[in-house]
């Protein structure tokens, strides 16, 4: 029987209780069985009031580990508030009282559950945040973005750091078969080879380009984020650019089962340190992402997918063979990481949710939280500026993918269906062409 069920059971017949009077006209039978019916009364009302501290308490520790907190949060995960009764409340109601609250706990499970039986909740709609520009033309929307990032970067001032170095994002358009050489040229046209204690990393920014068009990525536009504190041009260089390749289906990590998982950027630092390569000699760690559709057979749909399958790891060169790819496997990287390094997660993911929810879209302008940063190139910025790292300690920084991810955008019908779509408006690519 569980809690509910003796909570009934228990209250069933002692609705308001006897009077005084009724009480001492009770014969010491009778009295010994109304006092051991009113103990078993405590106890469910112990035992409820406890499972209630319990279950606050959960939420509690549940809010507590929320990557997102103020408005966005509230709207994104829902109220942190403890709701309902309290503990204390619980266990001083009368019978009666804990009959009509057993009863409004019952009809609350079974309202979500008709109204929700698949477990899943269509989001409010986001509150929108006043515009000081009407954002209907692209000139519009750039003037409005442009006024709420100045609000951020204000608001940011008093915690930046005091002596931080530029940060500087220059994108390029690559093609999706040459990208890891174009990368390479760029990195010795631009004369940052030479100079890898000013560049924090390198990535593929996570998007696929075009997504209506299926197949392989050979011949689409692939576009890369090269992040340094060159504010301005370098001398180029004619050094050379060595990017050793870690395919994410070779076992070069020993790990027993239950033991933690390797992180690829711990990967890449354990090999490095393997060959006495600091992060004032590193150009970057890039996880090699591929994004394409997935048929699911003969008659299925086709999914847009992204996936990591290894990591290249980018630094000056010199002739001759790669040295990483000759160090001994497998590759030593402890538990935790090497000794030293700290491997920082942004989770972007969880302020997209409530800033850029339609991926194939422009993030929403003006923003529903303009408090929060708009893109994780601001993001990345932000813990850059703020904690002040230098170039020379940082061995990577990017924007990237963890395991398989769907790029579709997911939209509300009528009659609560749901549809998925990589469809979007054309945006300027960093060739300066409309895709």
């Amino acid at each position: 029987m569980g809690l509910r069920d003796r909570i009934k059971s228990t209250v069933s017949t002692l609705s308001s209780g006897p009077s005084p009077e009724a009480l001492a006209r009770l014969t010491p039978e009778q009295r010994a069985k109304y006092d051991a019916k009113m103990a078993q009364v405590a106890a469910v009302q112990g035992e409820a009031a406890q499972a209630k501290a319990e279950v606050d308490a959960e939420h509690r520790e549940r809010v507590a580990r929320r990557p997102l907190h103020g408005p966005a949060g509230e709207w994104v995960y829902g109220s942190s508030a403890v709701v309902g009764l309290t503990p204390e409340q619980i266990a001083t109601m009368t019978p009666a009282e804990m009959g009509a609250w057993t009863a409004s706990q019952s009809k609350a499970q079974l309202k979500d559950l008709v109204t929700n039986s698949f477990g899943r909740t269509k989001p409010p709609a986001a509150p929108m945040a006043p515009a000081t520009v009407a954002s209907t033309t692209v000139r519009d929307r750039l003037e409005q973005a442009a006024v709420e990032r100045a609000a951020r970067d204000a608001a940011r001032q008093p915690y930046l750091a005091e002596h931080r170095p530029p940060v500087v994002f220059s994108r390029l358009a690559t093609r999706g078969k040459t990208q890891i050489e174009e990368v390479a040229t760029y990195l010795a046209s631009s004369g940052l080879v030479a100079r890898p204690d000013l560049v924090y990393g390198l990535y593929r920014v996570p998007d696929r380009i075009s997504p209506a068009l299926g197949g392989s990525e050979n011949g689409r536009v692939v576009e890369w984020d090269v992040v340094h504190a060159a504010p301005v041009p370098l001398a180029p260089s004619s050094m050379p650019v060595m990017a050793t390749f870690f395919d994410g289906q070779e076992r070069v990590v020993h790990r027993r089962v239950g033991q933690p998982s390797v992180v690829d950027e711990d990967l890449g630092v354990a090999a490095l340190a393997a060959m006495g390569v600091g992060p004032e000699r590193t150009l970057g760690i890039a996880r090699h992402l591929i994004v394409r559709r997935y048929s699911q057979g003969e008659e299925g749909s086709t999914d847009l997918l992204s996936h990591v399958t290894g990591m290249y790891v980018f630094r000056p060169g010199g002739p001759g063979v790669d040295a990483m790819q000759q160090i001994p496997r497998p590759i030593d990287v402890p538990h935790g990481g090497p000794a030293g390094v700290h491997v920082e997660a942004l989770n972007w993911g969880a302020v997209a949710r409530a800033v850029h929810p339609q991926p194939h879209h422009a993030y929403t302008v003006p923003s529903p939280f303009a408090y929060l940063p708009s893109t994780p190139q601001e993001l990345i910025r932000m813990y850059l500026e703020v904690v002040g790292v230098r170039p020379a300690d940082c061995y990577a920084t990017s924007v990237t993918q963890d395991g398989v991810s769907a790029l579709e955008s997911q939209e509300w019908l009528a009659g609560g269906l749901i549809d998925w779509s990589t469809a979007g408006e054309s945006l300027p690519c960093a060739d300066g062409k409309d895709r």
